[in-house]
C-alpha cells in the first residue's frame, strides 16, 4: 500500500486517501465499522426528492430523516436511527470521511425535518455568494428578457456547471433568480447550486439553470442539438439515430430490434398506454411521467463531428457489435467533463472497442474530435424535464437503450479502463443469453444487508424473515453492469415501472408474505438494478472488476520476479453469500475523482504495461494472480461470483 514505482509520484492528498482506504478496510476486516454507531453510511450519487441544505463543513446537522455528506454528485448517506429519533451528524472529514478530497464545498443535506439551528443554516445558504463573478438580482418575470432574437435554453441541472455568454437564470417555473451577462462578452461558468446561487424554491429538486441564447448565434449552434429545434439541430450536421419512430420501424428486423421494441414500447406507444389502462398490473401512480415526456427521452443524435465514426462502426442493421457506454453532463473544463475525457482516453489506450458517450448537458469540449478519439461516438440526448423528479443517474438506463449495443459494458465518468478489459465483453456474451438475459453487475465491496440498512424501503419485500431474508437472492451489486441485447426488455421494464410510478403488489412466497413496493420510492439506479434482479430471481454476479483506483498501486508495484504473488486483498466476506470473500480483477478503476491524478496513473500503467512490468493477468484471489477465470474457478469452485 505504501510503496509506489519511482516514476509515479503520489501527492500528499493521494497518500492521505490511501491511508483512509487502508484503515477503512482494516476496520471492515475487524468487523468494527461503528464510528457512526448504528447509522450505516453508503456512497451514492445525487438522488432526487426532498434534499435540503442542513449544515456546512465543520458544522452539525440534526435531521429527522436521512443525512448525506458531500457535494454535487458524490455523496455519503447516513441512515437515521431505527427508533425514529433525530439524527445528529458532525459534518466534517474526521467523522464522515473525505468523499471529495480538495473540494471546499462539501456540506450536509437533510431528507426530512430540521431543527431551528439547521433551518437558520439553510436560510444562510439561500443567500447568493458575494464573490460570485455575476451580479444576482431577484426577478419575478425573467421571461421579459427573452425577445424575438433570443430564448431561454436549458443549461445545467442542480449541482452542475452552466456555461453561457449571456444572462443565466436559476430556479424553476415562474420563480427565477437572474444573473447578468459578463460585461466583457466572455463565456461565464456558473455553479448551479444553492451554495452559490441561493435557494429560490426550498425543497424543490427540479431547480436548474437556463441560458439566454441568441438565436442563430455561433454559441447556439455549439449547444447540445437535442436542446434545439429539429430544423436547427439538422443544420448542425448531427444525425438522429434513436427515436420511437426508428425503433418501431425496425421492430421486426432482427432479434435485437425485437428486444429493443419490447423495452421501449411503453415509452413510445399510445396504443400500449391505452392497453395498460385496462390492466390492473400496470396501474400508473400519481408520480408518473407523461407519455409525451417519455417519448422525448427516447431520442438521441450523434454529434456532427462523429457521424462518420458512427457509420463506420455500426453493422448493417444500425447496431454496434460491442461498446462501452457512458453518460454525463458537465460544462467543458469542468471536473465531470475532464473525468469523462480521461475515461475516453483510457478506452483508446487499453481497448479495441468503441465508447459511446451520451451527453445530457448543454455543451461538450471542442477538443473532442474524431481525429483525437477515433473510437468515440458522442451522442446527445435531452435531459429529463425538471418535473420528472428522478435522479440524474436513471439516465444510465437510458444510455443502454439509446446506444444500441449488442453487448455493452457500462462505465461511469469517474472510472477508467485498464489492460485486459476487453475480456469483459467475452464474458458478457458468454453469460448473458436468451436463457439467462438479466444484466450482470460486479459484487459490491460492502454488503448493504437489512441489518446494515434497515430503513431501506425494499426490505419489507425481500426480507420478511430476518435474518434469513429468503427472497434476497444475491449480495448487493455495484451499478456498473454489462448487458447484451437480450437484457434490454429487463432494463426497459424496470425503468418503465419507475417512470410510470407502478407498484409491485404484495404476494406470498410459500409461507412468507412479501410486502408491496412502489417502484418510484427506489431512489437510485443502483438500488433499482439490485431490486429488479432480486425480484426476477437473478443470481449471476461478476467478481469485483471495478476497484478503487488507489488499489491500482498494487498493480504498479508488480514486477516479473513476484510471479503470481500479490498483496491485493479480497472483497470482504459476508455470512450469507460470500463467507470466504470475493475475487477481484483490475479491468476498470472506480472513484477517479481527480482528473490530473487519473492522467498520471494512466500514463504510468501504459508505460509499465509496454515494458512488461504490469501483471499479465489482474485477476486476484487469496494473495495470488490467476491467469484466467477458468483457472480461478477450477481452484475455487465454491466462489459465487464469476470471471
Amino acid at each position: 500500500l505504501f510503496r509506489s514505482p519511482k516514476s509515479f509520484s503520489y501527492d500528499r492528498r493521494c497518500f492521505d486517501d490511501m491511508m483512509q482506504l487502508f484503515f477503512f478496510q482494516v476496520a471492515c476486516l475487524l468487523g468494527s465499522v461503528a464510528s457512526l454507531k448504528d447509522s450505516i453510511v453508503r456512497r451514492e450519487s445525487h438522488a432526487s426528492g426532498g434534499w435540503n441544505f442542513c449544515a456546512g463543513q465543520w458544522e452539525e446537522c440534526t435531521c429527522s430523516g436521512r443525512v448525506r455528506w458531500g457535494n454535487q454528485k458524490t455523496w455519503k448517506v447516513i441512515e437515521p436511527p431505527a427508533d425514529g429519533s433525530m439524527l445528529t451528524v458532525k459534518c466534517n472529514i474526521n467523522d464522515l470521511e473525505d468523499v471529495l478530497p480538495g473540494d471546499s464545498g462539501k456540506h450536509c443535506q437533510c431528507q426530512g425535518q430540521m431543527q431551528g439551528k439547521q433551518l437558520m443554516a439553510a436560510q444562510r445558504a439561500s443567500r447568493v455568494d458575494p464573490e460570485h463573478a455575476l451580479l444576482a438580482q431577484e426577478m419575478s418575470d425573467s421571461d421579459k428578457l427573452a425577445t424575438n432574437g433570443s430564448e431561454w435554453t436549458f443549461c445545467a441541472s442542480q449541482w452542475m456547471d452552466c456555461q453561457c455568454e449571456s444572462n443565466v437564470r436559476w430556479g424553476k417555473g415562474k420563480v427565477w433568480k437572474v444573473l447578468n451577462a459578463p460585461k466583457d462578452g466572455s463565456i461565464a461558468t456558473v455553479a448551479c447550486s444553492v451554495q452559490k446561487l441561493g435557494d429560490p424554491i426550498p425543497g424543490e429538486d427540479g431547480k436548474h439553470c437556463q441560458c439566454l441564447v441568441k438565436k442563430g448565434s455561433k454559441f447556439q449552434k455549439q449547444l447540445n442539438p437535442m436542446l434545439l429545434t429539429e430544423e436547427l439541430a439538422d443544420s448542425t450536421g448531427s444525425k438522429i439515430v434513436a427515436s420511437c419512430e426508428i425503433f418501431e420501424a425496425a421492430k421486426d428486423k432482427t432479434l435485437a430490434d425485437k428486444a429493443q421494441w419490447e423495452a421501449v414500447e411503453p415509452f413510445c406507444s399510445q396504443k400500449w398506454e391505452d392497453a395498460a389502462k385496462e390492466d390492473p398490473a400496470l396501474v400508473a401512480g400519481s408520480r408518473r411521467m407523461s407519455l409525451s415526456s417519455m417519448q422525448k427521452l427516447m431520442r438521441a443524435r450523434v454529434d456532427a463531428r462523429f457521424v462518420k465514426t458512427y457509420e463506420s462502426l455500426v453493422n448493417e442493421d444500425g447496431w454496434l457489435p460491442r461498446a462501452f457506454v457512458n453518460y454525463y453532463a458537465g460544462a467543458p473544463g469542468s471536473k465531470h467533463s475532464n473525468m469523462t475525457e480521461q475515461l475516453i482516453r483510457s478506452v483508446h489506450m487499453f481497448s479495441s472497442a468503441p465508447i459511446v458517450v451520451l451527453h445530457l448537458g448543454s455543451r461538450t469540449p471542442d477538443s473532442w474530435t474524431a481525429e483525437r478519439f477515433p473510437r468515440l461516438v458522442l451522442m446527445h440526448a435531452a435531459p429529463m424535464e425538471p418535473d420528472a423528479h428522478r435522479s440524474f443517474n436513471f439516465n444510465k438506463i437510458r444510455s443502454f437503450l439509446l446506444s444500441r449495443a449488442l453487448s455493452g459494458v457500462e462505465l461511469d465518468s469517474d472510472q477508467f479502463v485498464a489492460p485486459g478489459v476487453d475480456y469483459m465483453f467475452n464474458m458478457t456474451e458468454a453469460e448473458i443469453t436468451k436463457e439467462t438475459p438479466l444484466p450482470v453487475s460486479p459484487v459490491h465491496f460492502f454488503s448493504f444487508t437489512v441489518k446494515e440498512t434497515p430503513t431501506n424501503v425494499w426490505w419489507h419485500r425481500f426480507c420478511p424473515d430476518p435474518p434469513k431474508c429468503s427472497p434476497h437472492t444475491m449480495r448487493w451489486s455495484h451499478a456498473h453492469p454489462t448487458w447484451t441485447f437480450w437484457s434490454l426488455p429487463f432494463l426497459g421494464r424496470w425503468m418503465r415501472r419507475h417512470f410510470r410510478d407502478e407498484e409491485l403488489p404484495a404476494h406470498t412466497q410459500g409461507l412468507l408474505k412479501l410486502g408491496a413496493l412502489k417502484v418510484a420510492d427506489i431512489p437510485e439506479d443502483e438500488d433499482m438494478l439490485n431490486v429488479g434482479t432480486w425480484e426476477e430471481n437473478g443470481k449471476k454476479q461478476w467478481c469485483k472488476y471495478d476497484n478503487d483506483y488507489h488499489e491500482f498501486a498494487d498493480m504498479l508495484r508488480w514486477n516479473p520476479k513476484l510471479g503470481s504473488k500479490t498483496f491485493t486483498g479480497d472483497i470482504m466476506a459476508d455470512t450469507k453469500f460470500y463467507p470466504d470473500g470475493a475475487a477481484k480483477s483490475f479491468f476498470t478503476a472506480h472513484n477517479c475523482k481527480d482528473p490530473a491524478a487519473t492522467e498520471k496513473m494512466l500514463d504510468e500503467i501504459e508505460s509499465r504495461y509496454k515494458k512488461g512490468l504490469y501483471p499479465p493477468s489482474t485477476i486476484t484471489f487469496k494473495g495470488q494472480f490467476w491467469s484466467s477465470g477458468a483457472e480461478l474457478r477450477k481452484a475455487h469452485p465454491e466462489l459465487p461470483c464469476i470471471f
